[in-house]
């Protein structure tokens, strides 16, 4: 089989740790020929550079359906491996894609413009038509490109995405912070529902006034201190912004527990990452949390502040932490990256 990775969105959040962690290790394995394409100038893939196709065209830039395909045009029956459903329209390769959700569907009332969420339409209508084989994050993901856009459910691979190693062997460390918190990483878009998170703290923290609220990768907005100044928060919400991996290890060290509000997750990287740090985990079921998450995390409804507020306040006892620090272990650890490219390897080796 040859290959062709699609590498250029490698410094993105959430798709950037699916390059790094799948098309990295994709690499190394003895396939007929891989090529990668990357952006000149931005983070890279360790490859040899005559295997590299370097672009200019970002993804989501008009141009790249016509640079794309012409940089890529010498390599004649090879696949084109997207790590997102938009892809160079004008490819000449067979198609692979990873659907990692489908918020902009489910929610359009979160994601601006009708033209936006019209042209991811039309991007899934293409996949449906031109893709030998759709590799889906959760089950939940698959079945909203079932329902959604009635994509046949056998050409849909499921796969569930790993935690990175340093989240199982770094040894822990004590808190960063002088006080008890509770802890979110994230961002702040519309559907991860924090301004829910907010008001149900600041309910709690009227009677624990020594806790705080942590919320790592959510920037200092006007928006965001406005509704933390409304509930009189400034002294008790700690925004430490964009953290590396081996900090944000350390914040979830240190936190009593983690708590994450989500309307919807394709996956949910977050609260898995804090299991496997031994962190008890307090969620939304939303998408696909309790599908990934099992039994090993207590839920709330997202749309009440008053049940958040209940199973925070359940999360501060001793006791009942330890009981899912426990749970949050063993489940942790059923989501490895080698078991991921695994069933990676045996997917792609069988389209020849």
């Amino acid at each position: 089989m040859r290959l062709i990775l699609d590498a250029r969105k490698i410094e993105d959040y959430g798709i950037g740790v699916y390059i790094q962690q799948v098309f990295s290790r994709l690499i190394e394995e003895n396939f007929d020929d891989i090529r990668v394409i990357h952006l000149d100038g931005k983070k890279k893939l360790p490859i040899h550079p005559k295997k590299e196709i370097l672009a200019r065209a970002e993804n989501y830039n008009p141009w790249e359906h016509i640079e794309i395909p012409w940089i890529c045009r010498h390599f004649k029956n090879y696949y084109y491996f997207s790590p997102h459903y938009v892809f160079p329209l004008f490819i000449q390769q067979k198609l692979i894609v990873t659907v990692h959700d489908l918020i902009h569907f489910l929610f359009p009332q979160f994601f601006g413009p009708k033209l936006k969420i019209e042209g991811a339409r039309f991007f899934l209508k293409q996949i449906r038509q031109r893709a030998v084989i759709i590799f889906a994050v959760s089950k939940q993901t698959a079945a909203d490109l079932n329902n959604l856009f009635k994509i046949p459910l056998e050409k849909i691979k499921v796969i569930y995405n790993g935690l990175s190693e340093e989240f199982f062997n770094q040894p822990p460390r004590p808190s960063p912070l002088p006080f008890p918190y509770i802890l979110y990483v994230g961002n702040w878009k519309p559907h991860k529902n924090l301004k829910t998170l907010l008001r149900a703290f600041a309910q709690l923290s009227r009677k624990y006034d020594n806790l705080k609220l942590v919320m790592v990768g959510v920037e200092r907005s006007s928006s965001i201190m406005k509704e933390v100044k409304i509930l009189g928060l400034e002294n008790k919400c700690f925004m430490p912004g964009f953290l590396s991996s081996e900090d944000i290890i350390h914040y979830l060290d240190g936190a009593l527990f983690f708590v994450f509000p989500s309307l919807y997750e394709g996956f949910g990287l977050p609260p898995l990452e804090a299991m496997a740090r031994g962190r008890a985990v307090l969620s939304s079921p939303g998408g696909s949390l309790k599908e990934i998450l099992g039994e090993a995390a207590i839920y709330f409804d997202p749309t009440s502040i008053e049940e958040l507020v209940a199973k925070m306040e359940l999360l501060l006892d001793e006791q009942t932490r330890q009981v899912y620090e426990k749970k949050g272990r063993e489940r942790s650890r059923l989501f490895r990256w080698d078991k991921a490219l695994a069933s990676y390897l045996h997917f792609l080796q069988n389209l020849d």
